[in-house]
């Protein structure tokens, strides 16, 4: 995948139908509800949404995480990181930050840095080895700015677009 290619890259999957839309706001407000209360909730069979629920999953629209406290987890520190590149090293620059486990996100965006990404450090000194060590390494990266996050005042799923929301039966 070219950079160009990278940046305009938008989901291949069919248009999401009502049930499908439903399905997922009811797992964004309950990522535990069972497929049958989905289907009471929805007014539809069991066997209806345990099929459209797989397909989300399949097709990468609907994923299953537990998202857990950095802190909790032993990270003292969390930033965002921007980079510069090269332009043409761009989507190598942004496949080789995937492979750091504490690099929770990597972005391709507009502006003076090319890349954000959002990084968790055990220590303030870890951070430092990555910025001054780490990332120099990497082939296309001319500069980077780092911001460390102080306090994380909103972190929530995204909900759907008023004017994506089914009628007011939830049935295609």
């Amino acid at each position: 995948m070219t950079a160009m290619e990278m940046i305009v890259s938008k989901s291949q999957t069919p248009p999401l139908g009502a049930t499908e839309k439903m399905i997922i706001q009811l797992l964004q407000e309950d990522g535990r509800m069972a497929t049958v209360e989905i289907a009471r909730r929805l007014g539809i069979s069991e066997p209806t949404v345990r099929k459209k629920l797989s397909q989300l999953l399949s097709d990468g629209t609907v994923s299953v995480r537990a998202l857990a406290n950095p802190a909790d987890l032993g990270y003292e520190v969390s930033s965002f990181i921007g980079i510069a590149t090269e332009w043409a090293l761009l989507s190598s620059v942004a496949k080789s930050l995937r492979r750091f486990p504490f690099v929770e996100n990597v972005s391709v965006t507009t502006g003076t840095y090319h890349i954000m990404l959002k990084a968790n450090f055990e220590t303030l000194s870890h951070m430092n080895d990555f910025l001054l060590k780490t990332l120099p390494e990497i082939e296309g990266i001319r500069d980077t700015y780092s911001f460390i996050i102080l306090q994380n005042v909103k972190n929530t799923v995204l909900p759907l677009l008023e004017s994506e929301l089914p009628g007011p039966s939830g049935k295609e």
